[in-house]
């Protein structure tokens, strides 16, 4: 049982109604994770901030879904690493590039397996990134922006899975055919 409420737009603090307005705008529903996050409208309205900026950094679509799966995976969110497979495949992700993150992160391309080995050091560094994990991520082209902005998505996808481990978001049917298309 989780201990968080499951909000709609009627039963959602009224802060949170117009940033779940805005989900629903823009994927057509309220996705779960968001409507827990209802809840607390300075969490949500923080999730969705960090979320446009994100969007909107120096990665490329691409490299922004392996920062989001990549930190989903270190977290152990299923929630995540399916909603974001979903959301890259509808992107433009190919289903390749997916499923190696998923299955054989070493087998991605070079520039991909580097930024996948720089978020999994951003998500595990509690505080600390060794300088050895930036200078490699600095060497394989990757500018001093790109690594400050796979800061960014980490701490963003860290909000995000911290709720769904304390509300144990099921994933959405809407999100469950990602899997089935990246095989």
């Amino acid at each position: 049982m989780t201990l968080l409420t499951l909000h709609t737009l009627d039963s959602a603090p009224a802060a949170s109604r117009p940033l779940l307005q805005s989900s629903i705008d823009g994927f057509g529903w309220i996705p779960w994770q968001s409507a827990y996050m209802a809840e607390s409208p300075a969490l949500l309205s923080s999730y969705q901030f960090a979320h446009d900026a994100f969007s909107a950094c120096s990665l490329n679509e691409e490299e922004r879904a392996v920062v989001w799966i990549t930190t989903g995976m270190i977290n152990d969110c299923a929630y995540t690493i399916q909603a974001h497979s979903w959301i890259a495949r509808h992107k433009g992700v190919a289903a390749e590039i997916i499923s190696q993150l998923l299955t054989q992160p070493e087998a991605l391309p070079s520039r991909l397996s580097a930024l996948h080995k720089f978020t999994r050091a951003v998500a595990l560094a509690q505080g600390h990134i060794p300088a050895n994990e930036a200078s490699a991520f600095l060497q394989a082209g990757f500018t001093k922006e790109n690594m400050l902005d796979v800061i960014l998505g980490v701490a963003q996808k860290t909000m995000s899975t911290l709720l769904n481990s304390v509300a144990e978001t099921a994933i959405e049917p809407q999100f469950m055919t990602a899997s089935q298309e990246a095989s």
